[in-house]
């Protein structure tokens, strides 16, 4: 009986033995480890956000990078060539991504020379980037030299693509081989905002404010920033028709706003009414409890009118709206 106890104990401690040695992970043994990989930092998209500056600026696009495996390859040497987007197909291939999810997106337009150089310069349609021993990224940068330069009706980026790498390491089949980087002129009153305020219509009695909104203001110059409804997604003014959330905006009407060094707020349309005997346009009211004054902890009070010539009176509405910033867009 000793005897079999005995064995019995044994085949036991051989079954756990065998079952810990089943339940240890297995290695990255599978064709990955022990290899050097080139890949790009982020892929597939960036936004570089600058400041709408007269003065020259630097940023980083993106970083190609070499993720080493040991040290003989940390002390090895590396090329990798980057293709620049000069035909515009990688750019055409991410805007038709963007329209195939809302046909209403807003395209990307190449970077002009004129207002952003890359660094390493692209010669011949080309980046030649040369790792050198211990070498593990190489940034890919863009100067600005005037970002208040930009025209704000656009969206700018450069794209780029690993072409080839030589030298230690191969591409890694991780990660995308393109990248769309966009690069975002924004002034400091540019970010999302969560608003408050009141709206009162002196022709249409019936028709009230509808708030909170979420607003983004969105840069549309070196002092000036249109003003997006992102919950409706629209530069026009949301209000409520029955005040049952029955939701409307005015044709026409897009104020936007600027602003001075004191803190100064001002407001003014972004469109013209096709309509000359109607007219719309956004006004500044300036009456009694009016503040308009951007403050020092990015909240901002401000007051306005819609200004519309075939009503009576010709400024039929009262708009109050007070901004919380909440984070950069």
């Amino acid at each position: 009986m000793k005897r079999f106890h005995k064995i019995n104990i044994m085949l036991y401690v051989l079954f756990l033995a065998l079952l810990a040695v089943s339940c240890v992970p297995k290695e990255e043994s599978m064709g990955n480890a022990g290899q050097t990989f080139i890949k790009l930092f982020p892929d597939g998209y960036n936004m570089l956000a600058v400041d709408a500056l007269t003065t020259p600026q630097t940023g980083m696009l993106f970083e190609v990078r070499r993720d080493v495996s040991n040290s003989a390859d940390l002390n090895s040497a590396s090329t990798v060539e980057l293709q620049y987007d000069v035909d515009g197909s990688i750019l055409k291939a991410y805007n038709d991504g963007l329209l195939a999810v809302d046909s209403t997106s807003q395209l990307y337009d190449p970077l002009p020379t004129d207002l952003g150089i890359v660094s390493p310069a692209i010669t011949n349609g080309k980046i030649t980037l040369n790792f050198a021993a211990g070498e593990i990224g190489k940034p890919i940068k863009v100067n600005l030299p005037a970002a208040a330069n930009f025209d704000f009706s656009l969206k700018y980026a450069l794209a780029f693509k690993i072409v080839s790498v030589s030298g230690t390491g191969k591409l890694s089949e991780g990660v995308g081989k393109t990248i769309v980087c966009e690069v975002l002129a924004k002034n400091k009153w540019d970010g999302v905002y969560t608003v408050s305020g009141s709206f009162v219509d002196y022709v249409t009695a019936a028709w009230v404010g509808y708030y909170p909104k979420t607003i983004e203001l969105r840069t549309i110059g070196a002092n000036a920033c249109t003003r997006y409804d992102k919950g409706e997604a629209t530069d026009g003014y949301i209000f409520d028709t029955d005040g049952a959330g029955s939701l409307s905006l005015f044709g026409a009407f897009t104020p936007a706003f600027t602003f001075d060094a004191s803190g100064n707020v001002g407001v003014f349309n972004t469109t013209t009414d096709s309509n000359a005997a109607r007219n719309r346009t956004a006004v500044l009211y300036t009456g009694d409890g009016a503040i308009n004054k951007y403050n020092a902890d990015k909240s901002m009070d401000v007051t306005f009118q819609l200004s519309q010539l075939n009503v009576s009176p010709i400024l039929r509405n009262l708009i109050t709206e007070h901004y919380v910033y909440k984070g950069p867009r």
